[in-house]
């Protein structure tokens, strides 16, 4: 090998190491980054809930809420979920707090479907006015609208879509509610589970880019190693 392709070799093998450990590295500041924020919303969830009746209140993502008002009959379903190993559908419903014109979108429960798309039949919300608690949970924005998917008459969504909740209701929260308790409250379903506040994948990535890293300076000292000693030249005859 001539002296410009070690030279080559040498350059590539630091560049894709460092490139490599410093994604190593930014995956493990993604870490201590989510690990901060769980800890935040853990915190947030242990709190007593937010009264949303009240005015001045506003909802705050990953804080307990109550409300008093009804359910509306503004509905969306979500597909592709699954609870207790059966696949359905979560069932999101408009409510109106009371003593203002807001609407809150609950997520009041799960409902069973073969294919997790095909809606069934859905029990109708606690007419009237109830008192609702649950967890508050920010409304995504989404670049598809929450991925609609139309079957014939029934219309579902991948996720919910701030967009599109606020054609349906102008004067709803940014956030929605997580509704807890279990099928005897007011949503009439089993309700859903929080998001799991974990790790995440990101430690399994630094250290899959770490171990990258070690074999490229791997690959690259061998390859230099061994190209050295076939450049000696041999040694003359005696």
């Amino acid at each position: 090998m001539s002296r410009t392709r070690r030279v080559a070799l040498l350059g590539a093998t630091v560049l894709l190491t460092t490139a490599a450990l410093l994604l190593c590295r930014w995956q493990l500041r993604r870490l201590q980054q989510r690990r901060a924020s769980n800890t935040a919303l853990l915190a947030a969830r242990a709190l007593p809930p937010l009264d949303l009746t009240d005015s001045s209140v506003a909802p705050v993502p990953g804080r307990r809420l109550r409300v008093h008002g009804e359910f509306g009959s503004g509905q969306l379903t979500l597909r592709g979920r699954v609870h207790d190993a059966a696949p359905g559908l979560e069932v999101a419903t408009a409510f109106r707090v009371a003593g203002s014109g807001a609407t809150l979108w609950v997520v009041r429960g799960f409902v069973t479907s073969p294919d997790a798309t095909t809606i069934p039949a859905i029990r109708e919300p606690t007419a009237g006015e109830v008192t609702i608690e649950g967890l508050a949970l920010p409304v995504p924005v989404t670049t598809d609208a929450g991925q609609p998917l139309v079957r014939g008459r029934d219309t579902t969504w991948r996720r919910l879509d701030r967009s599109v909740l606020r054609q349906r209701t102008p004067a709803s929260y940014d956030v929605y509610l997580l509704l807890t308790g279990n099928d005897s409250g007011p949503g009439q379903l089993p309700s859903v589970e929080p998001p799991v506040l974990d790790d995440g994948p990101h430690l399994s990535y630094a250290l899959q880019w770490f171990g990258i890293a070690l074999a490229i300076a791997a690959f690259g000292t061998i390859a230099l190693r061994r190209d050295g000693r076939g450049s000696v030249p041999p040694r003359g005859a005696p």
